[in-house]
């Protein structure tokens, strides 16, 4: 896949741009996801309101194993969430978690977030993806070296401009080489060098692809 620009940092604790965040979304498994609404939804878990302080996360089946053989469970995402609200993490993401008074784990499924204050919102804020808590523990990098329980596992990534990952299902290689020049990445699709592209183009670079055989052109609802 052609990238206009590289990924900075896979740890998605801290990381804050696009490119980054799109490739941690196949690293990393979340709580939630977003419909094409912009709504959160369930992914790694289903939530309920308790009270209006008291949100309580429960854990699927789904998307539990991360990467490294380890099973993820409440403790993981616990670890997570309160490495964020750690001054010392420096995360970007704290002030919005801010209202998070107390995280509990009443057992290995189950995640109670206590709010210092209401908040009808807090579950589309907690679309982060969740890491080991022994790797946190132990100050693993996770922004050059991620461990996540996403769809792809993380291979090598050699030099700035070429990450390899490798989807867990099948075993398939892919590698994601960043290609400045919106010119130059589409050439480089049309000589069969890169598979696909996405985004940074102009709408003469799209109409061109549109009109060649063999080039499938989709588009769907962004946020930038």
């Amino acid at each position: 896949m052609g990238l206009a620009s590289p990924p900075r940092n896979l740890d998605p604790r801290t990381a804050t741009d696009a490119t980054s965040e799109r490739i941690n979304r196949l690293l990393y498994r979340r709580l939630i996801e977003f419909s094409e609404e912009s709504l959160p939804v369930p992914s790694l878990a289903r939530w309920e309101r308790l009270t209006p302080t008291h949100y309580r996360f429960v854990l699927g089946k789904e998307g539990r194993n991360f990467s490294d053989g380890t099973r993820l469970d409440s403790a993981d995402v616990k670890a997570t969430f309160e490495s964020i609200l750690d001054p010392a993490s420096a995360s970007p993401h704290r002030v919005l978690l801010s209202m998070i008074r107390e995280i509990r784990t009443p057992d290995t499924d189950c995640v109670d977030f206590l709010l210092a204050e209401p908040d009808p919102l807090v579950p589309a804020y907690l679309g982060i993806g969740i890491l080991p808590a022994r790797l946190i523990q132990a100050g693993h990098g996770f922004r050059d070296a991620p461990v996540g329980s996403g769809p792809f596992r993380f291979l090598d990534w050699p030099e700035t401009g070429r990450l390899r990952l490798e989807r867990r299902r099948d075993g398939r290689g892919f590698e994601f080489l960043t290609v400045k020049d919106p010119n130059v990445r589409v050439m480089k699709l049309l000589r069969g060098e890169i598979d696909l592209l996405q985004n940074a183009l102009s709408p003469d670079l799209v109409g061109l692809l549109r009109a060649r055989a063999g080039v499938a052109v989709t588009k769907a609802p962004g946020v930038n």
